[in-house]
């Protein structure tokens, strides 16, 4: 594929600063519609070229930051190469920072650059502590190892420097190969130009699309498929003859009229896609999503369109959040769909932190054969079409098998040998049966309820606490996967310190509080909770906790940094001695090095740099600490 043919997409939080970068690397304001002009956020999906130092052209998506128009983000994200990943420096990631990075990685999105906006309007040293936060959050994500680029929209700072990271990013992404098969472009946005008729515009997939071509336009309104032909084309704002896949194009379309295309239409190859209302496809649930069951309704997002979905599991009784299976999905209305592509779930539910996103997957077959199939049979296909290079993988089972051969079932066991797709993965070597998987589950809830009984006093059990009441051969990966997969599911409650049944509180009076407290804090040093997070986690009101945190502190147990943050007096004591004797063989010392000598992140050691400021301890000057003269 051209370079010339990748797509850039924005993504990132809300009031980040995604359309104000994107006017001030392209001269282009994506936001056209009078409501985005007057609320001052983006609505709409939004347009422009980027042009690099060498002269390299992109073609850049802005997609809306509001949780209410992720829909939107995801037509905008579905066919992107490259991802400008947007977080504001004066307040990190967010949770629609979150949302928008599971949803690239969903769409199988490996490829970005980290911009970090409003870099002007935060000290020196709060700004490099906020690009070593941003390190630490995209670590396990698709943009581990994506540069970090400080910027200002409105100062210039540091764009250069990010047009270069984005002109090194996009020669690194790899040539995207020629279909045999169909194009097929996803419409996103629709119009009728004076002079020239209707107008659609998308990234077009699959094959190329010539001047002159016929093509067949699928409504997302469900009329039947309607004949077109293609006027004109054009890539960048230009005239051209022939459109490549991975191209933002824009395709002037004879015989038909604008209201007919609307946003989640298909343009495609005559006579060679089709509407679908079943799927069967590869099924992922990110973390934090809840267990999915065969009956489970979900809304699947495909392309620049939507559909209500019901899940049947193929390979399973119910996916786990973390993990992979196969699935049919029965669609409410049909669709247009090709093997290969991406989708996204969306569900009823409001994740921590990726919004209503629960997971995503890949269709491995946008036509399954009619009538009823056994489901180990449909398993097995599904399964070897997920492997990936499928004939070289046969190729060497059935080498290994030699005269004997081998069914389809024991082909299946051996792809699930290798991925677990039979078992229970509870750690990074180790599967159990479901069944026996299941089973411990239940006993490991029972355990901690078991524990609330005898020790009503205790907020939580203890993972000790639970290993003593479960005499059973299961390690202690798996019981420890068995609680926290029983916490995922709402059966029981998890926080650092522990697991408990929904609704319970420990009995305890002050004294007790207070000691809970205090053991609490002194085990988490220099990486305290929140008042709030502590009183959720103690049982106990809001109000009460912060009465117990002063009295600690007047009995010089607790040290208060902030109004939200109380630290184990030992901790910051040692903390002091240390950072005495690193200033004292240093002379100074920076925000990197105070996050080292911490080992936390800027959310602990902003306030301990300003609490030993207030304690006269230390002065700043310019971006370092140095001790204060006594």
């Amino acid at each position: 594929m051209s370079a010339d043919a990748l797509v850039l997409g924005t993504a990132g939080h809300i009031d980040h600063g995604k359309t104000t970068l994107v006017r001030a690397l392209t001269g282009v304001d994506c936001d056209r519609l009078p409501e985005e002009k007057a609320r001052g956020i983006t609505i709409e999906l939004g347009f422009a070229p980027l042009v690099l130092p060498s002269g390299l052209r992109l073609s850049l998506i802005d997609v809306p930051g509001h949780e209410r128009l992720v829909h939107t983000m995801v037509s905008g994200a579905t066919g992107i190469d490259l991802v400008l990943f947007v977080v504001a420096a004066d307040e990190g990631i967010m949770p629609q920072s979150r949302e928008h990075l599971a949803i690239c990685d969903l769409l199988g999105i490996e490829r970005g650059v980290v911009a970090l906006t409003k870099a002007d309007a935060v000290e020196p040293d709060l700004l490099e502590l906020a690009q070593l936060e941003v390190a630490e959050e995209l670590e396990r994500t698709c943009l581990a190892n994506a540069p970090i680029v400080p910027v200002s929209a409105l100062t210039g700072q540091g764009l250069d420097e990010l047009r270069a990271a984005l002109e090194a990013c996009a020669s690194e992404a790899p040539a995207r190969t020629l279909r045999d098969g169909p194009a097929w472009l996803a419409v996103d946005r629709a119009f009728s130009m004076r002079g020239f008729g209707t107008v659609v515009t998308g990234t077009l997939r699959g094959a190329p699309l010539d001047e002159g071509q016929n093509v067949q336009v699928w409504s997302d309104d469900g009329r039947a498929a309607m004949a077109a032909r293609i006027r004109g084309v054009q890539v960048h704002e230009q005239p051209v003859a022939r459109a490549l896949p991975g191209s933002r194009v824009a395709l002037n379309l004879q015989g038909i009229e604008v209201e007919a295309v609307p946003r989640g239409s298909v343009v495609a190859t005559p006579d060679r896609v089709a509407r679908r209302t079943r799927l069967e496809v590869e099924l992922r649930l990110l973390p934090g999503a809840p267990r999915l069951a065969t009956g489970a309704r979900i809304a699947l997002h495909l392309g620049t369109t939507s559909r209500g979905a019901r899940v049947s599991l193929l390979d399973r009784a119910a996916l786990l959040p973390g993990e992979v299976g196969l699935a049919e999905l029965r669609l409410d209305r049909p669709l247009v769909a090709v093997e290969g592509d991406r989708f996204v779930l969306r569900g009823s539910r409001r994740l921590e932190n990726a919004g209503w996103t629960w997971g995503g997957g890949r269709i491995l077959d946008a036509a399954p054969r009619p009538g009823k199939r056994r489901r180990a049979d449909r398993a097995a296909d599904l399964a070897l079409a997920a492997a990936g290079d499928r004939e070289a993988w046969l190729a060497a089972r059935l080498a290994i098998a030699g005269q004997r051969g081998q069914t389809r079932a024991e082909l299946l066991r051996e792809l699930r040998s290798l991925d677990g797709l039979a078992g229970v993965r509870v750690s990074a070597d180790h599967w159990l049966d479901p069944a026996a998987f299941a089973e411990l589950r239940k006993t490991a809830a029972s355990a901690v309820r078991a524990h609330h009984a005898d020790a009503p006093t205790d907020a939580f059990a203890g993972f000790a606490q639970v290993r003593a009441r479960v005499p059973t051969p299961a390690g202690d990966d798996a019981l420890r996967a068995a609680l926290d997969a029983e916490a995922r599911t709402g059966a029981l409650e998890a926080t650092p310190s522990g697991w408990r049944a929904p609704g319970h509180r420990a009995h305890a009076g002050d004294s007790q509080l207070a000691l809970e407290l205090a053991k609490r804090l002194a085990a988490s040093g220099l990486a305290p909770e929140t008042v709030e997070a502590l009183a959720r986690g103690l049982g106990c009101e809001l109000r009460e906790l912060r009465r117990v945190c002063e009295h600690l502190v007047r009995e010089k147990k607790l040290v208060r940094v902030s109004s939200e943050l109380f630290f184990d007096a030992a901790a910051i004591a040692a903390l002091r001695e240390r950072l005495i004797a690193y200033l004292r063989a240093n002379g100074s010392i920076d925000p990197a090095a105070y996050k080292q000598l911490t080992g936390q992140s800027r959310k602990h050691t902003v306030p301990l740099m300003e609490h030993f400021d207030a304690e006269k301890l230390t002065v700043r000057r310019e971006n370092t600490r140095v001790l204060r003269a006594q």
